[in-house]
């Protein structure tokens, strides 16, 4: 059985702009579209109000020649820093069918400035290149949620809670300015107005009531506070709701990105996976969200580990694990990925199917052999010595595994461990082979791999062929021949 198991690389491969930074800088460019100027304040609806408010407002004048700034390909790609791939890119795919509307624009423009993820990312833009940094950033700010929210529980007295925001405060507890600039995109803290006597109060108005003076300080948003109000004290639950709304939010996003362009780029020429020892694949394994093999070349069972894009989406994107003990304590579960794995029921049961015949044949062969030890007949002996004799020849799974464009790395540990113990008792006839894009590729695929799993484990997948690293296969673009187009 032949099985390719694609990451992104994959994708790449076949010029489709799946990175982080193509995302990223389409998202500019939309961002910064001249739409005719957007409400000054967004703040005023939730984006699903927006969303509603816009489709009515297109319903209206559906026939109006005002909303005049759908973005091209050209237009939605012209901020990217990857141009030479967006040539290739151009080169391969009809561009003319990428046009996105007005209306998609001014919605996912509406959907950028209400995000605070978004935000937050694009003032990383520089420091994140790959969707691994883009997790690790996540990771930071939970960090950073989860100290700042044992800080604010440190305050008994609820009335002295803007202390803990006091940038200036020479002693006592407050908020690092590190901590501070991250939460400010997550709107943590919120201006408050408040009344203290005017000076020398002791002075009287006219009414001879003291006079009093309106200030403004930074405390904690009341939305993050039990009934909205910051004399109940803060709520962390409402706070983490919030992030996992937001980031749900910038999911959608992600989405729209893959369906209104990713997924519309369609090939103008004819594609071949060439390799002397490419095989026929049985079924593919996918941490894509995209269905590029099905799309681009034959119909194959395809799992997707990490959820799919499309109209029901199920994407997959958050951290491996909760490392700090308050968020373990608070049940923030749902920023990790297999909470969300088992909560959008993705495909996430990977190599289950050959797990559970080795528990079985184990299990088998376990019983007959406790058969054979008891037989005191020569002929039942035979019987059972047989039948274990043929189990035993018959454990080989005879599996080809093909990983392209995964990178290996820590975060999807439990499915290397799972794939690398297939043959650990005895050789189940289970081959892996690791495409590569260039040789420094394969060096850190090496290194990943080698802190995932036992040195010696790899020495001995190595020594004995069954693991293998080969450069990608080639992809060749053909023109379609004249023939086929007449």
């Amino acid at each position: 059985m032949n099985i390719l198991i694609v990451g992104n690389g994959f994708d790449l491969s076949h010029y489709l702009p799946t990175k982080y930074d193509h995302f990223m800088d389409v998202m500019s460019a939309i961002e910064d579209k001249n739409t005719g100027g957007k409400v000054p304040d967004l703040t005023i609806h939730t984006v699903q109000e927006w969303m509603d408010i816009l489709d009515e407002m297109f319903l209206k004048n559906k026939n109006s020649n005002s909303f005049k700034f759908e973005m091209s390909f050209d237009e939605l790609f012209s901020k990217i820093r990857d141009i030479k791939f967006i040539e290739k890119a151009k080169e391969y795919y009809f561009i003319d069918e990428i046009n996105l509307s007005a209306k998609d624009v001014l919605k996912i423009q509406y959907k950028l400035e209400l995000n605070c993820w978004y935000q937050y990312f694009k003032n990383h833009v520089k420091e994140v290149k790959t969707w691994i940094d883009f997790e690790q950033k996540i990771e930071e700010v939970l960090i950073v949620a989860a100290r700042c929210i044992v800080d604010i529980e440190n305050f008994h007295i609820i009335e002295n809670l803007h202390q803990y925001f006091v940038k200036n405060k020479k002693d006592g507890l407050k908020i690092r300015n590190r901590d501070s600039k991250i939460l400010n995109f997550f709107n943590v803290v919120k201006i408050e107005e408040y009344e203290t006597l005017k000076p020398r109060s002791l002075l009287k108005d006219e009414s001879g009531k003291e006079t009093t003076v309106i200030n403004e300080r930074e405390n904690i948003n009341p939305k993050f506070c039990y009934g909205g109000k910051i004399i109940n004290g803060f709520s962390p639950e409402l706070f983490l709701d919030f992030l996992y709304e937001q980031l749900e939010e910038f999911i959608e996003i992600f989405n729209l990105y893959l369906e209104l362009v990713v997924n519309k780029l369609l090939l103008n020429c004819e594609i071949e996976i060439k390799s002397p020892n490419w095989v026929c694949l049985d079924k593919i394994y996918s941490f894509n969200y995209t269905n590029t093999y099905q799309r681009l070349y034959d119909s194959v069972d395809v799992e997707y580990l990490h959820g799919s894009c499309g109209e029901h989406q199920n994407i997959v994107l958050g951290v491996s694990e909760l490392h700090d003990e308050s968020l373990n304590k608070l049940k923030a579960y749902g920023f990790t990925k297999y909470h969300q794995k088992l909560f959008k029921d993705t495909d996430y049961l990977f190599l289950d199917e050959f797990k559970k015949k080795i528990q079985q044949d184990q299990k088998q062969i376990e019983i007959l052999g406790k058969k054979v030890n008891s037989a005191l007949e020569s002929t039942i002996l035979q019987f059972y010595d047989k039948q274990l004799d043929g189990l035993e020849k018959n454990q080989n799974l005879n599996l080809n595994f093909y990983i392209w464009g995964h990178s290996l790395d820590y975060s999807d540990k439990n499915y290397i461990t799972d794939l690398f113990s297939l043959n650990d008792d005895m050789d189940r006839n289970v081959r892996i082979t690791i495409y590569y894009f260039d040789k420094n590729a394969k060096f850190t695929l090496l290194n990943n791999l080698l802190s995932i799993l036992d040195k010696d484990k790899v020495e001995q997948w190595m020594k004995n062929k069954w693991l293998q690293f080969k450069p990608n296969p080639e992809i060749k673009f053909d023109e379609i021949s004249s023939e086929k187009t007449a």
